[in-house]
């Protein structure tokens, strides 16, 4: 081991044989590590069981922050890190940021949690001190992080922010921080070894539809799925080897052979969005949408008293991490299957779902919404409720795409 800003020591930990490293009080941010001789490393996997905990005398805002960095170079690199004491605080805001992703210097979690809050930050059950099983797998762009020996990740990145490129690896600690670490296993990718193809999401655009907006394009590079247009009549040969199909605003009417491939699809695992407006933009009735998603325990009202600029909330649950604020100014209802957002009333409280999700028995997920502006990212951070102007009226609603992200990544979480 080669110590940076750390000091170093062999020892037994709980039973166990451990490497300990201590950081220094006055290291910056981010620059405290041992780096692990003669490791290069790309993609791949590393495991090790690791624990972490606030050195002595340190101050309130310790959280034994611990870890693995990869990619060293030029002062430069990656890392993913716990914070231990964050599992089980009484805080939900410190516990959803129990896991984090960085990238020294440039990207650190002031800087991440200013431009994208929460997208790369979760939580996970941690207790500090406590010996702990971490696995990151690491491709491209690409890293994702495992933790107890779970099957699903508990945090996703997917814009990695440096290039990928080859370069040591290193344990890495935080400010404040005592850690242990044993059993460490590095896999590196073998060459020529194919990534696993993007998820398939099939957009129809044979309904009278216009093209998915602009920001769809970094909302698929993020989720890792790839956007497909359906310029076609829907069958079941046309969704062949998509996982999900997106009906977002259709104004024209889907045949029953349409209806009942849409139906068969979700049927057989297959994930559903659909996303209706109000009346004047797709009507009810011609469109034929009820048809669909009535299989599934969905229904779409008519228009709803209209409130201008009333804005929603999707209320935190299975498929939001936490409350999000999305636009609304006039839509539909959507009954049955489980609601998860709701159109603020006049005062500001929730009042009717317009949006609510389902699962067939087979594994296929569905989300109905009945207001479109949270799928255009519409909205913006200085919007105020219940005032709309004659031209650039500034939504209310601030949390568009990781309202948008966490619906993708739910529908094709399976």
């Amino acid at each position: 081991m080669v110590p940076h800003n750390v000091t170093l020591g062999q020892t037994t930990y709980q039973g166990r044989a451990a490497v300990r490293v201590l950081a220094n009080a006055d290291a910056p941010n981010g620059t405290s590590y041992a780096v692990v001789k003669d490791t290069v490393f790309r993609d791949g996997v590393i495991e090790v069981d690791l624990a972490g905990k606030p050195a002595a005398g340190v101050g309130p805002g310790a959280r034994g922050f611990i870890g693995i960095a990869f990619r060293l170079q030029d002062g430069k690199h990656e890392y993913i890190y716990l914070r231990p004491t964050n599992g089980r605080a009484d805080d939900q805001v410190r516990r959803n940021h129990s896991t984090q992703y960085s990238s020294h210097p440039d990207f650190d979690f002031a800087r991440s949690r200013q431009e994208s809050p929460e997208k790369y930050e979760s939580y996970v059950d941690l207790q500090p001190g406590v010996w702990t099983k971490y696995r990151i797998e690491i491709d491209g762009r690409k890293a994702r992080l495992f933790v107890h020996g779970g099957e699903q990740p508990v945090l996703i990145v997917n814009d990695l922010k440096m290039e990928p490129r080859e370069g040591p690896i290193a344990l890495w600690v935080g400010p404040g921080t005592e850690g242990y670490f044993t059993g460490l296993k590095v896999t590196p990718k073998r060459a020529g070894a194919a990534s696993a193809a993007p998820k398939k999401v099939y957009f129809d655009l044979a309904h009278g539809q216009f093209p998915w907006p602009q920001r769809m394009n970094e909302l698929a590079k993020d989720g890792d799925f790839e956007l497909e247009p359906g310029k076609g009549p829907i069958t079941g040969e046309a969704l062949a080897g998509s996982r999900l199909l997106y009906l977002r605003a259709p104004n024209k009417t889907f045949q029953d052979s349409e209806k009942q491939a849409i139906v068969s699809f979700v049927q057989a695992g297959g994930s559903l969005l659909l996303v209706l407006d109000e009346e004047e933009r797709q009507k009810l009735a011609v469109v034929g949408a009820n048809d669909i998603i009535a299989p599934f325990g969905l229904k779409l009202s008519g228009d709803t008293p209209r409130i201008p600029n009333t804005g929603a909330i999707a209320k935190s649950g299975e498929i939001n991490k936490s409350d999000r604020e999305v636009p609304y100014d006039g839509g539909r209802e959507v009954f049955g299957g489980t609601p998860f957002a709701y159109q603020l009333d006049r005062d500001g409280k929730p009042a009717q779902p317009f949006a609510a999700y389902a699962k067939s028995a087979s594994g296929g997920r569905i989300v109905v919404m009945g207001e479109g502006m949270a799928s255009l990212f519409l909205g913006v951070p200085d919007g105020v409720r219940l005032t709309v102007q004659a031209e650039n009226t500034k939504w209310w609603g601030k949390d568009s795409q990781v309202y948008m992200e966490e619906v993708f990544g739910w529908l094709l979480a399976r």
